[in-house]
């Protein structure tokens, strides 16, 4: 061959040899991560192991509140258990070939074996087997990858399981969103189950529009063979996408608080509320009530309970008792009606008329007082003169411009108390207003509000729920914050926190005082006009106060229902919270 040609031939295959080079290159360096996910997805089935489907609902450290808890629960991939042909021998000894259509029935009969018919807290109870196979087969027919038959399978049933070696099947952790103590249930609200998952109240269905287009994934992943067989020793490996913060709600709630509260709450309240507030910025530290609720048995609930469980009592209206004192003496100051130092006369009640007085809670009367005594020993025929001072009309201004029956929570949104403050144009109305019985109804929260706006120099401002949103994107959507309003004078509102101060030192609130920092309040018992079996009225019992108290941080409520009295139902209570706090 001439050497020309030679060289022809050598050039065009050196051309040839780095065009392939060069595409081989293209497709391992620039296409390689592409064709690997499509090779995976075309080799792999995917489970997803999240109960719902749904957005994470974040504190303010962004410390998860929702998904935090896992349960063993068990998947079918109904493809695999059809796919799959299994051998069995016959009576004859012969080996005969299931088909895909036996082995299916055969596998629904060793699961309903197994575990019961219904699994307690599944948001998709586990069907009987005839509703079982029904489910598998609708699911292969239609392509669905998997189906969750049950969750909170017992170690037990999990190794039943696990020792069948049914194709197709496999028991495997599931995120459950919810704690089944009641963690947060009242705020967090509740979703339905199935296939439209729906937040229902609170939280969940304020911002069902954001929680629901969550992508996030947390899945089991099978590799299949060339087949589309699942390759068993390479079966269901966890994958996690930690792309956690999309679709997701960032609250002002310190989970860390809210756990202190819970737990306080656990220990001393059966049935009440509590609020812990940030008395600079107004957002919600945390806000409990009680009874607790699992959110995996509302509809049991809703038929069965006598206690209302599902009621969130931190937003329900009550009589605040001696607590209302707080809103008279601050428009009594702010006035010029009254003044710390002046003396009263109380001599057991205060007498209206021939018919009608209103006892002090000391039969006795305290004699000759002052206010700042009267404040905190709670004298109340101190206070009824000073509201009758006041008059209808200045109560009324007063706790309008105080915001005292606001019902909206930044962040979440009106919240339908119905509290009220409604006084008939006569003394003894007034008297009774007073004292926060008849026509007076306030929540925990609005209580809160108003103790967060005195230890705050007199500066109000909504409290707030939610601190921002994020979407799809991961943008975050800023909520604005509240504007603070000077509702009463700087100087007012200190002499209410010197006040609330000597209720604690000296007073009736001495039991929520605190070694390592000085602490204000204010107890209450409240009349209900409900009586026990025994005759005895059923009373409402509060403390509520801020601290420190020359340097104001937290504010806090605490009602518990069917008490003796604030000082010895209610205020131990805000000392643990106070005192964890400050850990």
């Amino acid at each position: 061959m001439p050497p020309k040609r030679a060289y022809i031939l050598m050039g065009l295959f050196l051309l040839i040899a780095s065009a392939l080079l060069a595409k081989l290159g293209y497709y391992q360096l620039i296409k390689g991560q592409e064709i690997a996910r499509q090779a995976v997805a075309m080799r792999s089935r995917q489970v997803e192991l999240k109960e719902y489907n749904r957005g994470e609902i974040l504190d303010r450290n962004l410390l998860p509140i929702t998904g935090t808890q896992t349960s063993t629960a068990l998947y079918c991939l109904p493809r695999e258990m059809t796919r799959n042909q299994t051998q069995d021998t016959n009576t004859s000894g012969k080996v005969a070939a299931k088909s895909g259509e036996q082995n299916l029935v055969r596998t629904t009969q060793i699961l309903t074996g197994i575990i019961a018919s219904t699994t307690q807290g599944d948001p998709e109870p586990s069907p009987c087997v005839i509703d079982l196979y029904a489910e598998l087969k609708q699911a292969m027919n239609s392509g669905k990858p998997f189906v969750r038959i049950a969750s909170n399978l017992t170690p037990e049933e999990t190794a039943r399981i696990n020792a069948s070696q049914l194709s197709g099947v496999v028991a495997a952790p599931v995120i459950r969103r919810y704690r089944e103590d009641g963690f947060m249930a009242h705020i967090l609200g509740y979703c339905s189950g199935g296939q439209n998952q729906e937040g229902i109240t609170g939280l969940e269905k304020h911002y069902d529009n954001i929680l629901r287009e969550n992508t996030t994934s947390h899945e089991l992943t099978s590799i299949l063979d060339a087949r589309g067989i699942a390759i068993q020793g390479l079966m269901f490996k966890l994958r996690n996408e930690q792309d956690r913060h999309r679709g997701a709600l960032v609250l002002t709630i310190d989970k860390r608080i809210q756990a202190t509260v819970e737990q306080a709450m656990n220990e001393q309240i059966k049935t009440g509320a509590v609020v812990v507030m940030d008395v600079n910025s107004k957002e919600i530290l945390a806000m409990a009530s009680r009874p607790a609720f699992n959110p995996y048995e509302v509809p049991q609930i809703i038929k069965d309970d006598k206690n209302g469980s599902l009621n969130n009592r931190a937003l329900m209206a009550y009589h605040p008792g001696s607590i209302f004192k707080i809103l008279v003496t601050a428009a009594a100051l702010e006035e010029k009606l009254v003044s710390p130092d002046e003396e009263f006369n109380c001599k057991g009640n205060y007498v209206f008329n021939d018919e009608v007085s209103i006892p002090c809670l000391r039969e006795k009367g305290h004699g000759a007082i002052s206010f700042s005594q009267a404040f905190s020993l709670s004298c109340n025929p101190t206070f009824i003169e000073t509201g009758l001072r006041l008059k209808r009309a200045g109560l009324l201004t007063y706790a309008e411009r105080l915001h005292l029956t606001d019902e909206k929570i930044l962040g979440y949104g009106n919240y339908q108390a119905n509290s009220y403050i409604t006084i008939e144009n006569a003394d003894p109305a007034v008297g009774n207003a007073c004292l926060g019985q008849e026509g007076v109804m306030l929540t925990p929260l609005q209580i809160c509000n108003l103790v967060a706006t005195v230890a705050d120099n007199g500066r109000y401002a909504p409290p707030v729920l939610v601190r921002y949103t994020i979407d799809q994107e991961g943008n975050k959507q800023m909520l604005t914050p509240p504007t603070k309003e000077q509702v009463i004078s700087p100087q007012t509102a200190q002499i209410l926190q010197q006040l609330m101060q000597k209720v604690v030192t000296e007073g009736t609130g001495k039991t929520a005082s605190l070694t390592e920092v000085s602490v204000a309040g204010k107890t209450a018992t409240s009349q209900t006009g409900n009586y026990d079996q025994e005759g005895n009225e059923i009373l409402n019992t509060w403390f509520t106060g801020f601290f420190p108290a020359d340097n104001p941080r937290w504010a806090i409520v605490v009602l518990v229902e069917g008490g003796k009295s604030g000082a010895e139902n209610a205020a131990p209570v805000f000392k643990q919270i106070a005192h964890q706090l400050l850990q």
